[in-house]
């Protein structure tokens, strides 16, 4: 039997009890949240006994009482921002904040939104969605967000709506060991396209725990950025789930930055004939962080196309995994799906570790996966500093080398060049270090 992890359940079923009184929401929303909770007394916190917790270090998260965060005002100067028009939505402590948010015109029937508010308004789109896409129903974090969660997003898109603007989303927390579970959910529908970009920063220590559920029927084209940013004291435990129809294609890109632990799992059932998913990511890593990416990819029907490409950097004392599997069922034929991750050691302490799998079910597909660890390449190193480059500077060439390759898989130029100085600023510092 699996152990698991003591629940203070009395402190926790007090916490939900006062979350859930007087709160104004449809009674199948309130279901879900008891379901969810009674989910997550059962299952406990993950502990190191559990093979895809194994390589997760939770003490120092079990070690605080977290709390409902307070009410907190910001100054709009704090939230990132894209030198672009876009659709602004920002939630500070896991709430809305009106006053931070800036949304123009959309197209008739298009809802870009506050969840919570959207679920008063508008509850006939948001019920329908909720809680549906299967995968993360045994991830503690995630029964977590769906008992907590105050607000989050809706972008609900009638079919063939197309949104040139990118829709930016902001979520800020001011730390105070408070628990934020923010939730997007994203539909849609037949032939409708839209660019998102999600950014999570903060201050202070907290546990952030997001969840995001995709949807994308017919045709759909989805182009999804998600930069986790955070405070170096900040516990980051997201969750996202896509599923995709008939020839969607589900552009994904996850870049964490910060926090001294974070960790997505990331579940992606291609689930029409045709679809394509495309998942990048990239991990930059110092002193003790730690940073994780679990992904799932199933492919449910035929003539299906996936490709992955994750990579890390990592400096000083800090760890990664990398724990990846590519399910093909056997009607799924003619699946070509591919996966790999690479991991840049600049530190003889830093560790990786890599977990790329198949299970193929099919007899007519194309499939690949690999992985590689390793530290600078003594040769190109020379080869630079043989032609005057001195030697700071040539290794922060081969490491932007490295690295830079996921940014230049983001389509949005603004936020590209953006990221591309916060590489620069980072590997700078990582290198001078070591000088």
């Amino acid at each position: 039997m699996t152990a698991v992890a003591p629940l203070f359940s009395d402190p926790y079923r007090q916490r939900f009890a006062a979350f859930m009184t007087n709160r104004r929401e449809p009674d199948a929303v309130a279901r879900l949240r008891h379901s969810a909770f009674e989910r997550f007394t059962t299952l406990g916190l993950p502990t190191r006994e559990q093979e895809s917790w194994r390589l997760t270090d939770l003490n120092a998260l079990q070690a605080i009482a977290f709390q409902r965060p307070a009410e907190a005002a910001l100054d709009a100067g704090v939230l990132p921002t894209l030198e672009t028009p876009t659709h602004r939505l920002a939630f500070v402590n896991g709430r809305f904040a009106p006053k931070l948010s800036r949304l123009h015109e959309l197209p008739d029937q298009a809802l870009v939104a506050s969840l919570g508010q959207a679920l008063l308004t508008h509850p006939e789109r948001v019920e329908p969605y909720l809680e549906r896409l299967p995968g993360l129903e045994n991830h503690p974090f995630a029964a977590l967000n769906t008992a907590f969660w105050e607000d989050g997003v809706l972008v609900d898109l009638p079919r063939g709506v197309v949104i040139d603007t990118p829709i930016h989303l902001v979520f800020y927390a001011t730390g105070g060991d408070s628990a934020v579970h923010p939730r997007l959910l994203l539909v849609l529908e037949e032939g409708a396209q839209a660019t998102v970009v999600v950014e999570y920063r903060g201050a202070g220590r907290y546990l952030n725990a997001p969840m995001t559920e995709l949807q994308l029927d017919t045709g759909a084209v989805l182009h999804y950025h998600k930069i986790q940013e955070e405070s170096p004291q900040a516990f980051h435990f997201g969750g996202i789930r896509v599923r995709q129809g008939r020839d969607s294609q589900a552009h994904l890109h996850l870049l964490s930055f910060g926090g001294q632990l974070a960790r997505t799992d990331l579940q992606a059932l291609l689930d029409g004939e045709g679809a394509h998913c495309n998942l990048s990511g990239l991990t930059l890593v110092r002193d003790t962080q730690f940073g994780a990416i679990h992904v799932r990819v199933e492919h449910a029907q035929p003539h299906g196309t996936s490709a992955q490409i994750f990579k890390s950097v990592l400096d000083d004392k800090a760890h990664t995994v990398f724990d990846g599997m590519i399910h093909v069922r056997q009607h799924a034929q003619k699946t070509d799906a591919r996966q790999a991750n690479r991991n840049l050691l600049l530190s003889k302490q830093a560790h990786a570790n890599a977990n790329p799998r198949l299970e193929i079910l099919a007899d007519d597909v194309k499939c690949g996966h690999g992985s590689s660890t390793g530290f600078l390449d003594p040769d190109a190193e020379f080869y630079l500093r043989a032609r005057g480059i001195p030697v700071a500077q040539a290794r922060a060439l081969l490491v932007h080398a490295f690295a830079n390759d996921s940014l230049n898989r983001i389509r949005l130029t603004s936020l590209r060049e953006r990221l591309a100085c916060v590489l620069a600023d980072h590997l700078a510092l990582d290198i001078m270090e070591k000088i």
